[in-house]
């Protein structure tokens, strides 16, 4: 009987850690589920759904804080899509879109009948290794509440986001992370699955709740959205002209390798039996991009590099042919509709670039590349621009250097400076 006893009491002990965590995550929902809604696009003439994300109070007022791409729509087209709220309870109201910060994807609405409940935003960083939980409802099922492990500001992006090791599945967008206090730390945003998911800072949505106001009135968004984009473009290029630009080899050439942490490369070599051509690639492109809408997005820079190399009784024709055939697959790193872009405007010259000095005159003689340059104006945003240059170098009839970078949403004086590096910065052996 004695060693019975022992057992019961010794799975008993192994059971309560488990029971007591379930208990608190069970106790951190029931406390803070008031303060949660889902977020609806809805289609004006349908009267229909259109698209779902998460939410949160954030004041006895009403005011309601969300993602940017869970209410872009209802941004760019007003007369087609409003907003509406559903509590936990299913009490549902309309929404009114007071602010946005395009950059961290975040929005801010008010309700027309303010809940009894709202969440406060942490003024402390959680510690690594910290747990925390998102809060949202996935795929409409329903409010969920999701632990996971804080691991600091993800490395590698011009935009601040919380690596956040736990799942975040569609419709939790939006959806605020609390600490064990029950205090927002971070807002879902985005997953690249296995456990491996993002969110905005904090100290982001506090910084556009001050931007808000203590009258909170709506502002003119597209005037915001322009002023953010421009600020954007300017610390981005201003973070890459700064860098310095390490070049690395290849074929006859050395080009530019990653500037800023934000720019990773990679690289690719195909050749084989049946291809009388080597080609050897390396890309280098931003991690992240602004949404502007379902068929726009901007803030990045790409830039590639391909060297063509053809075997050597390969007619200079058939080489010929083949980069031709290479340099038409080209297109913007970047999506835009009609709706949003002009169509691109080009330039076409060829240009000239020393080589570095060697004892065979012919060898220092310059090399002559074919360039486009062009450009498609923003719509809504005039002083922005896409940029698309694309070179190739000609002077050789069996090897060739294919130079290619694509600026999204800069100005042209920005866009300017960045070619005028991009291109002195290739050197020849």
């Amino acid at each position: 009987m004695p060693n019975l006893r022992a057992r019961l009491l010794a799975l008993l002990l192994c059971c309560i850690p488990g029971f007591a965590l379930a208990q608190s995550y069970e106790q951190l929902y029931s406390d803070y589920r008031g303060a949660l809604y889902q977020i609806r696009l809805i289609e004006k003439s349908s009267n229909s759904k259109a698209g779902l994300g998460s939410g949160f109070q954030i004041s006895p007022d009403g005011l309601i804080a969300t993602n940017y791409h869970v209410v872009a729509e209802a941004v760019s087209d007003t007369e087609k899509y409003r907003l509406e709220y559903r509590s936990v309870d299913g009490v549902e109201g309309a929404l009114t879109l007071l602010d946005i910060d395009v950059i961290n994807d975040l929005a801010i609405l008010r309700m027309d009948k303010p809940g009894s409940q709202y969440l406060q935003l942490s003024e402390s960083t959680p510690r690594k290794g910290e747990t925390i939980f998102a809060l949202g409802n996935p795929l409409d099922l329903g409010m969920t509440l999701i632990p996971g492990t804080y691991n600091g500001i993800a490395s590698g992006s011009f935009y601040d986001r919380i690596h956040f090791a736990g799942s975040i599945n569609p419709g939790m967008s939006g959806g605020p992370v609390i600490n064990a206090a029950g205090k927002v730390v971070g807002i879902n945003v985005a997953t690249a699955g296995n456990q491996v998911s993002f969110l905005v800072p904090v100290e982001k949505l506090a910084k556009l709740r001050k931007h808000l106001g203590i009258e909170g009135k709506a502002k003119d968004l597209q005037q915001v959205t322009h002023e953010q984009l421009l600020q954007n473009q300017q610390d981005i290029i201003d973070q890459v002209l700064n860098a310095e630009w390490k070049l690395r080899p290849l074929g006859d050439a050395e080009v530019v390798g990653e500037i800023v942490p934000a720019i990773q490369c990679w690289g690719n070599t195909q050749e084989g039996d049946d291809n009388p051509v080597t080609r050897i690639d390396k890309g280098c492109t931003g991690q992240d991009v602004v949404y502007l809408s379902e068929t726009f997005n901007t803030g990045r820079i790409e830039y590639e590099f391909f060297w063509l190399e053809a075997e050597d009784d390969l007619m200079p024709a058939r080489f010929y042919n083949y980069y031709e055939d290479q340099m038409s697959r080209f297109a913007p790193g970047n999506d835009a509709g009609e709706d949003d872009v002009t169509e691109f405007k080009c330039r076409q010259e060829f240009t000239e670039q020393p080589r570095a000095a060697g004892e065979n005159v012919e060898e220092n003689d310059p090399i002559v590349a074919r360039t486009s340059y062009c450009v498609r104006r923003y719509k809504e945003f005039p002083d922005l621009y896409d940029i698309f240059y694309l070179s190739l170098s000609v002077d050789k009839e069996d090897r060739a250097l294919v130079s290619h970078f694509t600026l999204s949403g800069f100005t042209k004086e920005s866009a300017a400076a960045f070619s005028e590096k991009f291109t002195s910065e290739i050197q020849w052996h």
